[in-house]
């Protein structure tokens, strides 16, 4: 199964129609389906829940090529029966190039990078689609990007800008994952002995704690980071949903206290919560978080200033708290409408 690479003009070579990436936007389609349709179908179903939130995976593809100025893997063709190119592999870098050469962007986007194979017996063009899609190359670790992008960033001394460029996501992902890296760097390893397993899943731990709500909590508490990285080891916290607890924890001198004895999930159990009651905890999300918008949204003036003078409160604690589950649910429901695409 060998190919010839060529650069084939983008209007030459069909969009698949039975590319499984976009099929079931396509399949309830009714009437013609023309290329349009297709390049919609692609443009919603390339998203495929990468982390970055906030920038989509198909938003990070054009901006990488864009940065690129073209594309470094080439697509795959092979010739139909009508003799017309199909694009097998690369769909949606092929649709860019065309957006890119109908909307006037700078450079040259009409012809693109491709593997041509005159013809592909049996089930040739399916054997490209699962190598590429289901096995395909392995995506590296969070921990292996950061370390990458830290090395570009600081060793090699490539500007932050162009880093951010080239990785087509947003600035403060990138930015975060740098300084995540870094302080695990400079704060995990060195608690691991010549040969110790040096555990980098614990990588994420460090991106949350960019956060900086815990930086603070723990600053303030009268604790460092190096204090954070023992607490990882000694798995004193496990989990990013106890990590962004610990401002919770530390702010309670009891649970701090129980906390640093035992762990965070005896500290949390040790916390005093006003009784919720059945009848709320019967309710429905929805149904609360209605509840809690039309609450919030008639709150008196003066309460809202009584709250600002009093940042202690228990009414600011569960407010703050509340805030962060809804963003972190909202994240997980972006996350997840992503991995459908």
């Amino acid at each position: 199964m060998v190919g010839v690479q060529q650069h084939l003009p983008i209007f030459d070579v069909e969009l698949d129609r039975n590319n499984p990436r976009i099929r079931r936007f396509v399949e309830g389609f009714e009437g013609e389906l023309t290329d349009d349709n297709i390049q919609l179908a692609l443009d919603i179903g390339g998203d495929d829940g990468d982390s970055g939130k906030g920038v989509t995976s198909a938003d990070k593809l054009r901006n990488s090529i864009l940065a690129n100025r073209g594309i470094m893997q080439p697509i795959i063709v092979c010739r139909n029966e009508a003799g017309r190119y199909l694009c097998i592999e690369g769909n949606t870098r092929l649709f860019i190039y065309r957006q890119f050469h109908e909307n006037g962007v700078a450079g040259d986007w009409s012809t693109i990078p491709a593997i041509v194979h005159e013809t592909l017996a049996g089930d040739g063009i399916d054997a490209i689609r699962l190598q590429a899609h289901l096995v395909g190359p392995r995506a590296w670790d969070a921990y292996s990007k950061a370390k990458y992008q830290w090395e570009l960033h600081f060793k090699h001394l490539m500007p932050l800008d162009r880093l951010v460029d080239l990785c087509g996501g947003d600035r403060r992902d990138v930015q975060k994952s740098i300084n995540a890296y870094a302080d695990m760097e400079n704060h995990f390893r060195k608690l691991h002995q010549p040969g110790e397993f040096y555990n980098t899943q614990r990588y994420s731990g460090f991106v949350e704690l960019q956060n900086t709500k815990v930086k603070t909590a723990i600053f303030r508490a009268g604790f460092s980071l190096d204090d954070f990285a023992s607490w990882l080891k000694e798995k004193k916290i496990d989990g990013l949903i106890a990590i962004r607890q610990l401002p919770l924890v530390l702010g309670d001198k009891n649970a701090r206290a129980i906390f640093l004895k035992k762990d965070i999930k005896a500290a949390l159990d040790a916390i005093e919560r006003p009784d919720i009651g059945a009848d709320l905890r019967a309710a429905s999300l929805s149904q609360l978080a209605r509840a809690i918008t039309e609450k919030a949204e008639k709150i008196p003036f003066i309460e809202i200033q009584r709250l600002r003078q009093n940042p202690d409160d228990d009414v600011v604690r569960y407010v703050l708290d509340a805030l962060d589950a809804l963003q972190n649910l909202a994240g997980e429901f972006q996350q997840r409408r992503d991995d459908v695409g």
